[in-house]
């Protein structure tokens, strides 16, 4: 019954379902749906480059000034459940406190959602009742509203990038599909002459002539189809390569606020799809797109012998094609949900395998497995409705072409018992009807795969199409030697995360001259750790500036800016590899004295040669097995292995005991580089040169006696 729904819907349905492609990017997806519905035909790719969307969501106020810019009008209303059906639909309701969802219609006990999370679904009234925070917002065109088209045009060269060898490798395929064609062609003609002319006379030594011909044919073919097949072999894998390679060069150049928008799962879900067009296009999508174009021929052979049995042959085919474009929008919305769904239980297990310690320390485990339980059951139910379809059409297909045999070779036998027909010419005609049929089939559902590949695409063009980190031209040699002394400059510096949150950083001027020790201090959530990403240049200031040495570093090139930094965030972590391997950052030609020296700067020499391996110690996954102050302390050896003009530190020694900590601020001192300190700690704060106080987006220098009392006086009211 749902399929049939989802059938005679899809063909006059104006209302599309776009997917989000970020946890917090709902409301967005919603006013894409209902812009389109109207007109406006937009896609995520297109509402996220004109609309920035905050980390923590969207509120009904930004939903409605979005709208606003859309040109849509917006009536916020609250509702009780028996009024869903007076609201001017489509519309957007508020879900389960943290979520938006379009309403489509509401039919008997039950509600129709395109949720830009779960896809298309019917809701029973009792689950809307639990789900439905009671506010609605209409949204209708306004006066200066147009319909127009501002879908993002995905090509697939703009995914692919740059890769060589695809016209040589064309080429080759071409020649072979057309050598196979040529020998597609003769292979009928062994039956029919053999009936016609060596039966009819007895002539054996027609019979060997036609026999080591046509086994001939048969070895060239056999050798041809394996020759292509190898070419295509080694094409898939030159593109696979070459590709995979690109969009992973692209990703990796993606900003830092594309990676922390989106869940890990997602992430590595849409990079997935790379196989799957890859796959398609290499494998077969090719040859049997030449296939189905060379097949042409067949058709003029059989028109040859019989131009009513061709049309019904044609007819078959025609039949075939409705049938398969007629499953395509059920089949595509069923694959899509289906591989959101497997994307959904990846990142629940990614999460949960991540968080192990804390999920253990709690007694979650139990919850945690629920959680993922539920994802994976509603991912094989996803998996299910699939095979049902595929089922469904599958048998509908084989009817098809069965009972289409069955009645073609009846016309034909008929042919033949009204003398228009030789059995030979039978026997060749449905040869090559067949041959028609196969190939035809095999170009449809090569065109029906290159359409779903779109599906495939979209979910790739968030990766591929997405903007990266600006160049410029200092990055063309980012290893130049840098001068020696340089003063950083912020300048009336403002960030936030999206148009409609408060900002973080307001108006922010300080200048550290070069060689100075700085601390940054202030309450948690003030926005210090954002700050020093701006100065890392990982977050770029929506207004102001910051430059180092005079330049911009916009101008000068991120890539140049950031040799120049040694740096130690909160969040930072080690990688599968040695001791030696992490401080050098897997440097091609590490300097093991260099190694040995910053480790010692840093206080962790000494546990170090403890290990069983020394340098060579492995560290285990992301640091495991490392307590929180041997890992602070590797982390730091890293850093001064950059032998860095600037070092960041962010709270990169609240693990630490107070002697390793006096050390290592002592050692950090008597360095001759520009040091900024991000911490809550006394002792660390007492390193600094100078103290600025970071609060409600301000900077304000401040001395340390005041910082200790104001600290002490927070957590007191805390």
């Amino acid at each position: 019954m749902l399929l049939l729904e989802k059938l005679n819907f899809s063909w006059f349905n104006r209302l599309p379902l776009i997917r989000q492609s970020q946890a917090t990017e709902c409301g967005l997806a919603c006013l894409g749906m209902i812009a389109h519905y109207h007109g406006h035909e937009i896609d995520m790719i297109g509402l996220r480059g004109r609309f920035t969307t905050s980390l923590k969501g969207a509120t009904l106020a930004d939903i409605i000034s979005v709208a606003q810019q859309l040109h849509l009008q917006s009536r916020a209303l609250r509702i009780e459940l028996d009024e869903l059906s007076k609201l001017r639909l489509p519309c957007i309701l508020h879900w389960e406190m943290n979520h938006f969802v379009v309403l489509k219609r509401v039919s008997g006990k039950k509600v129709i959602l395109h949720d830009p999370a779960r896809g298309i679904r019917e809701v029973p009234l009792k689950e809307v009742a639990s789900a439905f925070t009671g506010v609605a917002l209409e949204l209708l065109p306004s006066a200066s509203f147009a319909p127009r088209q501002e879908k993002v045009r995905i090509s697939m060269r703009k995914l692919i990038g740059s890769v060589t060898g695809v016209r040589s490798a064309f080429v080759q395929v071409l020649i072979l599909s057309i050598a196979l064609e040529l020998f597609g062609v003769l292979s009928p003609f062994f039956m029919q002459w053999v009936m016609d002319m060596v039966l009819v006379s007895a002539d054996y030594a027609l019979l060997n002539l036609l026999g080591i011909g046509f086994i001939m044919i048969a070895l060239f073919q056999t050798l041809i189809t394996a020759l292509r097949s190898w070419v295509m072999s080694c094409f898939s894998s030159q593109l696979s390569v070459q590709w995979t390679s690109n969009v992973c060069h692209h990703m990796l150049k993606l900003p830092l606020d594309w990676f922390e928008a989106r869940h890990v799962g997602d992430v590595l879900s849409r990079y997935g799809s790379l196989n799957s067009i890859q796959s398609t296009l290499t494998t077969r999508f090719i040859s049997t797109v030449l296939d189905g174009v060379m097949s042409i021929v067949t058709v003029v052979m059989l028109c040859i012998y019989n131009v009513p049995l061709t049309s019904l042959v044609i007819a078959l085919f025609i039949a075939y094609a409705m049938l398969r474009f007629t499953a395509f929008d059920p089949m595509r919305r069923a694959s899509e949900e289906q591989i959101i769904s497997a994307a959904r239980t990846q990142s629940s297990l990614l999460e949960t395998l991540r968080g192990i310690q804390a999920i253990k320390t709690h007694n979650k485990q139990m919850p945690r497995l629920a959680a993922y339980m539920n994802s994976l059951v509603d991912s094989t139910n996803k998996s299910i409705v699939m095979e049902k379809l595929t089922i469904l059409f599958g048998s509908a297909q084989g009817l098809l072409t069965s009972v289409g045999r069955v009645v073609l070779v009846w016309l034909a036998a008929l042919q033949v018992l009204n003398g228009h027909f030789s059995a030979g010419m039978l026997t060749a005609f449905i040869s090559f009807a067949d041959q028609f049929i196969s190939r035809g089939a095999g170009l449809i559902n090569a065109i029906i795969d290159f359409r779903m590949l779109r599906m495939h695409g979209e979910r790739l063009a968030d990766i591929v199409l997405s903007e990266t980190e600006p160049r410029h031209e200092g990055d063309a040699n980012p290893f130049e030697p840098e001068p020696a002394h340089q003063d950083i400059v912020l300048n009336a510096v403002s960030f936030r995360y999206a148009a409609a949150d408060p900002w973080i950083i307001e108006d922010a001027s300080l200048t550290i001259k070069a060689g100075e020790s700085i601390a940054i201090v202030g309450a948690s959530g003030q926005g210090k750790t954002t700050l020093a990403k701006i100065i890392l240049g990982l977050l770029q200031p929506q207004k102001g500036s910051l430059s180092v040495g005079g330049v911009d570093i916009a101008q000068a090139g991120l890539v140049r800016h950031r040799n120049r930094i040694g740096c130690v965030m909160q969040d930072d972590i080690l990688f599968s590899g040695s001791i030696a391997e992490n401080i050098s950052f897997f440097d091609s030609q590490p300097d093991y004295a260099r190694i040995t020296r910053v480790a010692r700067l840093a206080q962790i020499h000494g546990d170090i040669m403890r290990m069983p391996m020394n340098y060579q110690s492995l560290v285990g996954d992301m640091g495991s097995f490392l307590s929180g102050g041997q890992l602070q302390r590797l982390l730091l050896a890293r850093a001064l292995y950059r032998q860095p003009q600037i070092l960041l530190l962010d709270e990169a020694t609240s693990h630490l005991d107070l002697p390793n900590e006096a050390q290592i601020n002592a050692a950090i001192r008597r360095m001759n580089i520009t040091r900024i300190i991000i911490a809550h700690r006394p002792e660390t704060i007492r390193s600094a040169d100078r103290i600025v106080r970071l609060r409600d987006g301000k900077l304000s220098e401040t001395a340390a006696e005041h910082i200790f009392t104001d600290t002490a006086m927070e957590r007191t009211d805390g």
